[in-house]
């Protein structure tokens, strides 16, 4: 986004890295980070489940309050959820810890370097490095980062160091700009979590239609939909809104309506979205996409109703 690509990084001495929130972003970072030569000398994990686990993770890292991590480390990452960054970095301000030349970072998607402001104002860099990766919570996840691509916001001062941490683990650097960071969230939540989402209904409907073993199934076509659509964009929209059949589209949303009306509605969604994406290509046989359109017109109304 914005047109900037990856800056040429050097390799950085050995930096003190700080983890508060021993979750699964936090875990998979410090392992990563630890393995490239960047050592995790403080954590913070409120949960007994998290000390437990950074513990057994980070066993030469001392455990103490934000603040003292903060004060430990050279680069503290905030990996905790959303709502609590701000909570989380009030306290570590408060404790007067922060200091010039230090770095204050976050793994949410959602906020870029604005939510650190406090940080800046004590003398401390910004920066919002984000894994675009699923995470499960096992030990692979740290090498799941590798190939990963991260989005990046950060202040001058820090941006050189946050790059050359991302490349060092294996990752790729996509500068996101501050302005559209949750936007830019929201379509990888879209494209990403709402993919498994999908999926899952998918599957259980199968089932619940007694048509099983629906993973193994559906594996092959959706591997390859995924590559054609990375591969092809709108040229690789295929199915019955594609080739203009209304009615098999009002076909469709009759039968899902019979047996999941939540189903029905999240396909009349999409069928519209794919038509709108069709139409902007270039891709749609006029009549007969209106044809369509009128079918998931109708269809809403019916919902509303």
């Amino acid at each position: 986004m914005g047109g900037r690509t990856a800056q040429t990084v050097i390799v950085t001495p050995a930096l003190r890295i700080g983890i508060v929130g021993v979750g699964r972003a936090g875990t998979a970072l410090g392992t990563a980070l630890a393995g490239a030569g960047h050592p995790v000398v403080a954590v913070h994990a409120r949960s007994v489940a998290g000390r437990a686990r950074a513990r057994a993770t980070f066993p030469a890292a001392s455990s103490g309050t934000p603040a003292e991590v903060a004060d430990a480390s050279d680069v503290t990452f905030l990996t905790v959820s959303d709502d609590v960054i701000s909570g989380v970095l009030a306290d570590i301000v408060n404790a007067g810890v922060l200091r010039a030349g230090q770095i204050v970072a976050h793994a949410s998607g959602r906020h870029g370097v604005g939510i650190l402001e406090p940080a800046r104002d004590c003398g401390a860099s910004r920066a919002a490095v984000h894994p675009i990766m699923t995470l499960s919570g096992t030990a692979a996840d740290a090498g799941l980062l590798s190939g990963a691509s991260f989005g990046v916001t950060a202040d001058p001062a820090a941006e050189q160091v946050v790059c050359t941490l991302v490349t060092e683990i294996g990752g790729r650097v996509v500068f996101v700009p501050e302005r559209v960071r949750t936007a830019y969230h929201a379509a990888v939540v879209l494209g990403s979590n709402y993919l498994a989402t999908l999926v899952t209904a998918t599957l259980a409907l199968l089932d619940e239609l007694g048509v099983h073993e629906g993973a193994d199934a559906l594996a092959p076509l959706l591997r390859q939909s995924l590559d054609n659509a990375i591969e092809r964009g709108p040229a690789a929209l295929t199915g019955p809104v594609r080739r203009g059949d209304a009615g098999t589209v009002r076909a469709h949303l009759d039968a899902l309506g019979a047996v999941d009306p939540a189903a029905m509605s999240v396909y009349a969604a999409l069928a519209s979205l794919t038509l709108n994406q069709l139409e902007q290509a270039g891709l749609a046989e006029r009549e007969r996409s209106e044809a369509v359109r009128e079918v998931l017109s109708a269809s809403t109304m019916h919902t509303v109703l």
